[in-house]
């Protein structure tokens, strides 16, 4: 027995003096990293001035904090009021040292407040005025947020079954938020709230009334409640106090320039205030947790007994030597100790039994809570995946993440054949992404597993054997005693599956039952968004192809224009490129720019209903011909307005020809500027700059600077005043496009003939002959008149029919004797022959005749170079 007492004395004292590590809880409200961030520098700075101890910070949420007390798992304590005055009174800790904050104002406090607040506008001026109002807190354990108030409401006999709706906001802010949108009509707050978002420039203090408001001495802000203490730092009982005097020493050392200060964002520390007040409103509200350990071990009571337990020891071998003399008197008292010795051990090993089953049961939670955090990310992930690719590479990439999972798979088919599969894994904490073909996956253990759960539609559950290397294709996962479940991508239980995804699981309890039917579950998500994505797609083809339908039915009507009218064909080309140039020139953003040039190309469309006689016609148009060409606009717009990919367009095209004044067609009633589109605009300036600098039949063209100048004259009456000081940085250096609407090929000519022709002789007439002179781009020089002599007599003579016979005839004759040349009827009885170069034409040719000699008819010929000048004929 005394070689068993000896032996438990050195265990305690070895155990004194390997306590060196000082841990301090501290209540991580928003996360352990933040937590960490504004108290490390704090131990720092006990390590650096508590010689002896390393002091660390571990970070804790409440549950953790409570238990960690319970079990002298750490040996101080910085939590806030509350939850200090519940430890205190569940296990005893005590505070050592009273925060300093430093307030928006810059004041150092160690005492803080509730605001019960309303908008002015409300009618509130009373708490009792509250009953039947709507009222919101931030949370029901927030002292500063909702305890204080719940005290001085029910001071006032108020409780939160008085209130028409109650609703927690979650954070200060939140409350304040609720109340400027109406969403309460009261709430509380923690002191210093309201100002600093008023610093902030958030709120407006002077729309708020305080209810119940109080003054203290010394505290600057707006209060409600009574004052209470600030976060304590405390100590354990376990904690030795010699301990707890050198941290006290070293905390009210701290001032604000220090760096521990600063990173925890207060003024320091201060003997410790009374928190006798926070018991008594926790006690009057009945909002005392009841806290108790779990399971106290035997290293737990010696922590938390060590001084009773050494005292104890101590008389034990005070009384030893007395005990050796009555040894065989206590023989019975020997036997019952046995009995009590054996009953601890059983009851040590209960304990311990116990508490290893309670680590499995809280690790189990952690990693079902964990599996359910990564299957909700893949979730989320998954309603904004639109491809494929996306669709799959996030649900590998995030699935790995989860810690068992080492290796992930999913293979798609494709009509019935497995295709290429995707895969994810873990080489020394790093994931890697993979490929490869189905030769590769059926060449490994996997393929036994996706065969079964693909032919029996199904989730198959198999075990690598030990020591077991799974090599895929390229990829090597080390993976000995793995566990692997397959599950069929499928929309509903009756569809063949579209595929599979496997994954491979380290874990020594292999999948849990709600994993399982998580898994399920994703696996339906992941292969209802697979077949969305090909819906999508598939949709996205149809629209495609109906929009290439769409262009190609409006292209083809301008090739239609185009073809009947070769000037609107430049004539729209040319537009789009003006417009263009102003549009950039304006700073527009590219996808307007890239509008208007469509609708520049489509903006002579509505002409296809426009009449050949019209259109085609290469003179000046008469007023109603004009009146019925003007209706070009709204045909396109007609046209267009009716395909929902050109309705934007449609409005740009009808206004092209609206002034800025309101004149220009089509006429506008109730015309507004801001009505019409500012493309319309540019439009309407790149049309009338082409106009005027093109050559037309019956005007020539202007340069390109009387064009600009024209522009910027009109600029404010028929253009915009903003387009017309950017056609003019536009369009100053543009070049000009020779144009001509004289017949370059046949099916001109004819087409002009239909204008210009002559009735008798289906020759040429004067009005084209003087269109033809008047055209800088001629290419015939040289001119001969051919004047019939005496045909006056012949025709008195031989009547009007025969004069016409001859007439015609006689034209014929020179079409057929000159092919080279242009042949024109002039003044009744003449006749002009033009010619590219010199051709020999005598009188005594054509005297020579048939038609002339039988008739006795004369010629005079008069000849002309067009290079020296147009003659007086």
């Amino acid at each position: 027995m005394i070689q068993r007492l000896f032996t438990l004395l050195f265990f305690v004292s070895v155990s004194l003096m390997a306590t060196e590590t000082v841990k301090i809880g501290v209540l991580a409200k928003r996360s352990p990293a933040i937590t960490m961030a504004k108290w490390s520098a704090t131990a720092a700075y006990l390590n650096s001035t508590v010689e002896g101890y390393e002091f660390v910070i571990v970070p804790l949420d409440f549950d953790e904090l409570s238990a960690s007390v319970a079990n002298a798992k750490i040996d101080f304590v910085l939590t806030n009021t509350m939850l200090y005055v519940e430890l205190e009174h569940n296990y005893g800790i005590s505070r050592i040292a009273t925060l300093k904050n430093i307030s928006s104002k810059g004041d150092v406090l160690t005492r803080f407040g509730g605001v019960i607040v309303t908008k002015k506008r409300s009618g509130i001026e009373s708490l009792e005025a509250l009953k039947g109002k709507r009222f919101g807190a931030v949370d029901s354990d927030s002292f500063g947020g909702w305890v204080m108030a719940q005290k001085e409401l029910y001071d006032h006999g108020i409780t939160r079954e008085d209130f028409s709706d109650f609703i927690f906001f979650g954070t200060h802010d939140g409350v304040v938020s609720g109340l400027d949108s109406g969403e309460i009509d009261a709430g509380t707050v923690r002191t210093d709230t309201l100002e600093q978002m008023a610093k902030e420039g958030s709120v407006d203090l002077n729309t708020y009334r305080i209810l119940a408001q109080k003054q203290y001495e010394g505290f600057p802000f707006k209060v409600s409640t009574a004052l209470y203490p600030e976060w304590p730092f405390s100590k354990l009982l376990s904690t030795s106090d010699t301990l707890a005097a050198k941290v006290l020493s070293a905390l009210l050392q701290i001032s604000p320039e220090f760096e521990a200060a600063r990173a925890s964002q207060t003024a320091g520390w201060t003997i410790p205030q009374d928190y006798t007040s926070v018991h008594t409103v926790l006690n009057e509200l009945y909002l005392f947790h009841h806290i108790e350990p779990k399971y106290l071990t035997f290293s737990d009571f010696y922590e938390k007994y060590k001084s009773w337990f050494l005292g104890l020891i101590s008389g034990l071998l005070a009384v030893f030597a007395v005990l050796l003399y009555i040894f065989r008197l206590n023989s019975r008292l020997r036997d019952g100790k046995v009995q009590i010795e054996a009953l601890n051990a059983d009851l040590e090993e209960k304990v311990e039994e116990r508490t290893w089953e309670l680590a499995k049961l809280y690790s189990r939670e952690k990693y079902l809570k964990d599996n359910l955090n990564t299957i909700s990310e893949v979730n989320e992930l998954l309603i904004t995946s639109f491809t494929r690719e996306d669709v799959v590479t996030n649900s590998l990439l995030t699935l790995v993440k989860h810690v068992p999972y080492q290796f992930v798979l999913i293979g798609l088919t494709e009509e019935n054949r497995l295709e290429t599969v995707n895969c994810s894994g873990t080489d020394n904490g790093t994931i890697k992404q993979c490929q490869f073909n189905l030769d590769a996956l059926e060449s490994s253990v996997l393929s036994g597993s996706v065969k079964n759960a693909l032919e029996g539609n199904r989730p198959v559950i198999e075990q690598f054997p030990q020591g077991y290397r799974c090599d895929i294709g390229t990829t090597r996962c080390s993976c000995s005693g793995c566990r692997i479940i397959t599950l069929p991508l499928k929309n509903n239980e009756q569809e063949a599956p579209i595929g599979h995804l496997t994954i491979l699981s380290d874990r020594e309890e292999g999948f849990e039952p709600e994993e399982i039917k998580r898994l399920e579950k994703l696996a339906i998500d992941i292969s209802m968004t697979l077949h969305s994505v090909r819906q999508r797609g598939a949709l996205e083809a149809l629209e495609r192809e109906k929009i290439s339908n769409y262009e190609e039915t409006i292209l083809a009507f301008v090739n239609i224009i185009e073809q009947r009218d070769s000037y609107t064909a430049g004539h729209t080309i040319r537009v789009a490129k003006y417009c263009r140039l102003i549009a950039e020139a304006m700073h527009l953003p590219k996808e307007q720019i890239v509008t208007l040039e469509k609708a520049a190309i489509l903006h002579d469309i509505g002409k296809v209903v426009t009449p050949d006689a019209i259109l085609l016609k290469p003179g000046k148009l008469t007023e109603l011909e004009y009146e019925l060409i003007k209706q070009h606009s709204d045909a396109g717009f007609r046209m267009l307005s009716e395909i929902d990919m050109y309705k934007d367009l449609a409005d740009i095209i009808y206004f092209h020809h609206v002034h800025y004044d309101g004149k220009g067609y089509p006429a506008l009633p109730d015309y507004n500027r801001e009505s019409v589109h500012l493309l319309s605009y540019i439009m309407a300036a790149a049309d009338a700059f082409d106009a005027m600098t093109t050559n037309r039949i019956y005007k020539s063209s202007k340069s390109r600077e009387d064009a600009i100048e024209e522009i910027m004259r009109c600029s404010g009456t028929q253009f915009h005043p903003d387009v017309s000081l950017a056609a003019f940085e536009a369009l100053t250096n543009v070049s000009i496009v020779e144009t001509t609407q004289l017949p370059d090929n046949t099916l001109e000519h004819h087409r002009f003939s239909y204008f210009f022709l002559d009735a008798l002789t289906d020759l040429y007439n004067e009005n084209y002959l003087k269109t033809v002179l008047g055209t800088k781009e001629r290419k015939q020089g040289y001119l001969t008149l051919v004047q019939l002599k005496r045909f006056a007599d012949y025709n008195q003579k031989m009547g009007w029919n025969g004069g016409n016979r001859f007439l015609k005839d006689f034209g014929a004759m020179l079409k057929e004797l000159y092919p080279q040349a242009m042949v024109f009827r002039y003044h009744g009885d003449g006749f002009v022959l033009l010619f590219d170069h010199v051709v020999d034409v005598s009188e005594e040719q054509l005297a020579a005749l048939p038609l002339l000699r039988e008739n006795n008819m004369e010629v005079h010929l008069r000849h002309y170079n067009l290079k020296e000048g147009i003659p007086e004929l």
